[in-house]
């Protein structure tokens, strides 16, 4: 394991999680390579590749566009990731239980990202009356504001679902029954087979130029 220290662990996962609106959008938060990431700085490069393919293909239309805000998963890919690496690595059973439980996780975070959109807007309008009072340096405090905002939200999350959510994750895996670890185990194989499915599905629509008498 590269790093063990939990709080610098959460200060990279809030910079991934930054790219996904609020700088940057070098594509840094998507699962297939934020999940290896994390995996590579784990010690388990090969779960978090994994987990970052299923996420990617599965949720692969999960896009924030305009004030739409949909379900966060970079977390899924890194909350995943950081489990099974620590406390069970190279389990396949243990991957596919991280994803499963990263999920209500996800919805948490979106709706925490809804009230912090609300709060920037609080922001936005008193940089607005600022201007108006001719006080134009509002406009960076309130970019700085904004932005500062965001990674502490996002820090703090990872910080909590890493370390709480950790025992949970871990205790709950713990009491599974065999018959349940072997659906884990088997839905390791089949969920990039679903998630393949899926991004078909999601991509139906597209027009490929070459066939694009097949697609009328």
């Amino acid at each position: 394991m590269i790093i063990e220290n939990i709080f610098i662990l959460a200060f990279i996962a809030a910079l991934c999680s930054l790219d996904i609106t609020a700088f940057g959008q070098f594509m840094i938060s998507r699962p297939i390579f934020c999940a290896p990431l994390f995996g590579w700085l784990m010690g388990d490069i090969t779960s978090g590749l994994w987990i970052g393919m299923i996420a990617e293909m599965v949720w692969i239309n999960a896009i924030p566009m305009g004030v739409a805000v949909p379900i966060d998963i970079t977390s899924i890919a890194i909350l995943a990731t950081y489990w099974a690496s620590k406390f069970f690595p190279g389990m396949q059973e243990a991957a596919i239980w991280g994803i499963a439980f990263a999920v209500p996780l996800a919805y948490f975070y979106k709706e925490m990202d809804v009230a912090g959109r609300n709060f920037n807007i609080k922001i936005m309008r008193w940089v607005e009356k600022g201007l108006h009072e001719g006080k134009e340096s509002r406009i960076d405090i309130g970019i700085v504001l904004g932005l500062g905002l965001f990674f502490l939200r996002i820090f703090a999350f990872y910080l909590f679902a890493m370390f709480i959510g950790g025992f949970i994750y871990q205790g709950i895996f713990l009491q599974f029954t065999v018959f349940i670890l072997l659906g884990f185990k088997k839905a390791w194989y089949l969920l990039p087979v679903f998630g393949f499915g899926a991004m078909l599905y999601n991509f139906r629509s597209v027009r490929i130029p070459l066939i694009k008498g097949r697609n009328k």
